[in-house]
């Protein structure tokens, strides 16, 4: 089932006279529980009261983009000294996945002795 099936089935039920948490019990007795979280069903809902009924993704929600491991570590190899900040920026991703993913890789600032 794509993201696109489901607002489909929030704009039914939303038709249909329901309310959020209603819609969501709905879907989620339908499709199987945890199908769709009741906050989303909530923010579809207020898009669809406001007289918006598309169906597409809003602009700046959800992830930015997936980081590779080997990607960053190259990153960091060919300029060690710049900030979390910069490799964001280069990557295209957040500043919270850099940071994440440095850990991963065993990059982590060292105190200066």
């Amino acid at each position: 089932m794509t993201k696109h099936d489901l607002r489909l089935f929030m704009l039914h039920e939303f038709k249909l006279g329901y309310n959020a948490s209603e819609a969501s019990a709905n879907i989620n007795r339908a499709w199987g529980e945890e199908s769709i979280r009741d906050r989303t069903v909530r923010r579809w809902f207020g898009k669809f009261r406001s007289g918006d009924e598309s169906l597409k993704d809003e602009e700046g929600r959800g992830r930015l983009g997936s980081l590779e491991n080997e990607q960053l570590h190259a990153v960091v190899e060919q300029k060690p000294r710049q900030s979390v900040r910069e490799m964001s920026q280069t990557l295209g991703v957040s500043i919270a996945t850099v940071s994440h993913h440095l850990k991963i890789i065993g990059k982590v600032k060292k105190l200066d002795k």
